[in-house]
């Protein structure tokens, strides 16, 4: 079975429409716990050992009413777990068509889904709702404010070591994992990429 065709383009797209819809500007960081479950009336619950049995963070159920964490990752890495939750509420708004039709209905399904599909378009897939955690999480215009503010100037293409007097304002302001923040760096064009 293959994935949905979206390009980057359409990722964005979605991830703009949603901080519209969900987000007031210039508040930091994205309370993606609160608009997920309040706004957008999405159960999230941590329930312990699902990283060991399925190898993932988290899950969105194939009726999008809830997003299952793993309870060790929710206590010991919070700012991963704010991605993955980010990450599954973009399966929701870019995938949400084709879940219902091909994706998994629940936890045992879950084992075998990755049989069934293409690893080529489970990959597109997941890098689709991968960018868009990191555009929802970490917004351009707020980011490029934030590095304003701090260093006086946005940089162009220069090495990330120019950040590290900033870095770790930035990971505390938009309260991401440092990946997150050197991915959406990179993807604006602030920093070289490696």
């Amino acid at each position: 079975m293959q994935g949905p065709k979206l390009n980057l383009k359409d990722v964005a797209s979605a991830a703009d429409k949603f901080l519209k819809a969900y987000h007031s500007p210039n508040k930091l960081p994205i309370p993606i716990e609160e608009i997920v479950e309040i706004k957008m009336g999405i159960a999230l619950y941590a329930v312990p050992g699902i990283k060991p049995l399925l190898g993932i963070d988290a899950f969105i159920s194939s009726d999008f009413t809830q997003i299952t964490v793993d309870e060790k990752s929710l206590l010991k890495f919070p700012e991963r777990t704010r991605f993955s939750i980010a990450h599954e509420i973009g399966h929701l708004i870019l995938h949400q068509d084709w879940y219902k039709k091909y994706g998994p209905q629940n936890i045992d399904d879950y084992l075998t889904f990755h049989e069934r599909i293409d690893i080529n378009s489970y990959k597109f897939i997941e890098i689709q709702a991968h960018t868009f955690a990191g555009l929802v999480l970490v917004p351009k215009d707020e980011l490029l404010s934030q590095i304003k503010l701090k260093l006086g100037r946005i940089p162009n293409r220069e090495a990330p070591e120019i950040l590290i007097p900033v870095a770790n304002d930035l990971l505390d302001i938009f309260q991401v994992s440092g990946d997150v923040m050197l991915r959406r760096l990179q993807r604006e064009e602030i920093v070289k990429s490696i």
